[in-house]
């Protein structure tokens, strides 16, 4: 019999509509990261110019954020209190130029985390911090990731169990239609056959499939094995009840049985089916996951940055991140 040709999976429209959506979300996103550098602007009340002329530039408890984002150097470290012309600028100013004291919406350290917590970047927002833009819109990407994952996933899901009931279970399973769960269709790629469950129907009791090479058989095999019955003579073997009872659990009744062609392929195919959805089921948990760390990251800076600027003025160490300005 010639080999069947297999008509286009659903792989090529889940790889086309990824393709689709990354192109719409991609440049968006990339103005939105572009957007969420440092706010640098000319000293005011909050954000005063350093004592050597440099321009200070807002960076709370993202100071790495700054300095990644933007090739902003640290500039000066306060040590020591002093108020005169060419002293060392004591803490509460450091943390002006740092951006605490000025932010937009002073918030309490809780309500920081949670808000962020709960949408990333919304801290950042109230703390007056533009970088709350990159974790909006890296929720924004991976949340459009990890759907678009998850409806390729059930979409390859029904597929394969749609080609596996036409192909390798019509006429086979001697009831109506019902789906396993996926080691069942696990089971289907690696074994050619269920084998039968009841070789002998018209007997009294269930006579187990007793060829090892298909997927019953090898659970009987297994039950003979673990039981220690007799090959000659099974049944008169003191563990049969027991052995037989392994097989009723572990074995495929006549619903779930199935049987692939061997000159058509079909297996093989169906094979690269479940290796697609698996693909596609391991990026929907990894968008999950990067969606998660987003919210707990976003959750840590916006709760940092809170808990700088609620501490007292005193001549303790404070971090200035400087522009020099021609």
């Amino acid at each position: 019999m010639p080999a069947r040709i297999h008509p286009p999976t659903a792989g090529r429209t889940v790889n086309s509509s990824r393709a689709a959506l990354l192109g719409r979300v991609a440049l968006p996103l990339a103005a939105l990261v572009a957007a969420a550098g440092p706010a640098a602007r000319a000293g005011t009340a909050s954000q005063p110019l350093s004592p050597d002329g440099a321009l200070s530039t807002q960076v709370g408890a993202g100071a790495l954020w700054s300095v990644f984002t933007s090739g902003v150097g640290l500039a000066a470290i306060d040590a020591t209190p002093a108020h005169g012309s060419g002293g060392v600028a004591p803490r509460n100013a450091g943390l002006a130029r740092a951006g605490f004291a000025g932010s937009a919406r002073p918030i309490g350290q809780g309500e920081a985390f949670l808000s962020s917590l709960l949408l990333p970047g919304l801290s950042q927002y109230r703390q007056g911090r533009r970088h709350w833009i990159a974790y909006a819109g890296i929720e924004v990407l991976f949340v459009a990731l990890y759907l678009d994952a998850r409806s390729d996933t059930r979409d390859l899901r029904n597929a394969y169990r749609d080609f596996a009931w036409t192909r390798a279970r019509i006429g086979i399973s001697t009831q109506p239609r019902s789906d396993g769960d996926f080691e069942y269709y696990e089971r289907l790629s690696k074994w050619a056959a269920s084998g039968a469950w009841d070789v002998d129907p018209l007997r009294d009791g269930l006579q187990p499939e007793p060829d090892p090479a298909t997927y019953n058989g090898s659970v009987w095999a297994l039950a003979a094995e673990i039981y220690n019955l007799d090959a000659s003579n099974p049944e008169r073997s003191t563990g049969y009840a027991r052995a037989v009872e392994y097989y009723r659990q572990r074995g495929y009744g006549p619903s779930l049985l199935w049987k692939w062609d061997a000159n058509t392929g079909d297996r093989d195919h169906f094979l690269t089916m479940i290796m697609d959805t698996d693909r596609r089921a391991r990026d929907t948990r990894r968008a999950l996951w990067i969606v998660t760390a987003n919210h707990l990251l976003s959750a840590i800076d916006g709760f940092i940055t809170a808990r700088l600027a609620a501490v007292p003025p005193a001549g303790d160490l404070g971090l200035v991140v400087t522009v020099p300005v021609p």
